[in-house]
């Protein structure tokens, strides 16, 4: 099994989620990624200290223990980045959608130009993210509400760029 493919193994093992599983299912040769349309930008722009804040790299760990990170970026952009076993970095580009106005805010991951994970998450008065992975893939309903398997991610970074030697895997 190829380093890549081993990153998307570790990191989907013990959750059952969308993005995961397509990070898996994506990784091969990296390269780096052709233009790609949008599919979704940050929603509600009355509500920009909320978007702001969400901006940047948030560091989570799933119940295996692999750390990995999403770089939220403008323009609806989004990559999930983790480490190979040869300390190489690889991110998947996906696009995101917010809706702010929701109780608890909707998060939509854009996988694929035809595949959407829907999921829910809040911004602690502690400044981390809890998002709600554990049960969730595309074509599944939202959940209605965070549960006690919410996975926590605190900010790291204000970079919305990635490391200049991250492999791409394109949108």
């Amino acid at each position: 099994m190829s380093n890549s493919k081993m990153i998307g193994k570790a990191i989907a093992g013990g959750m059952s989620f969308g993005i995961l599983a397509s990070f898996n299912a994506s990784l091969g040769p990296a390269s780096a990624a052709a233009a790609a349309p949008k599919i979704a930008e940050v929603a509600a722009p009355a509500t920009s200290n909320i978007d702001q804040q969400l901006l940047g790299q948030w560091q989570g760990t799933i119940p295996s223990g692999q750390s990995f990170t999403f770089v939220f970026a403008p323009e609806g952009k989004l990559f999930m980045m983790a480490k190979g076993p040869d300390g190489a970095a690889r991110a998947k580009e996906m696009r995101y959608k917010v809706n702010f106005g929701a109780k608890p805010m909707h998060l939509d991951f854009g996988l694929s130009n035809t595949e959407t994970v829907e999921t829910v998450f809040e911004l602690t008065p502690e400044g981390q993210m809890r998002l709600q992975l554990q049960g969730t893939n595309p074509g599944q309903p939202r959940p209605n509400s965070l549960n006690a398997e919410a996975t926590v991610f605190k900010k790291v970074s204000e970079a919305t760029a990635l490391p200049a030697d991250t492999q791409v895997i394109g949108f």
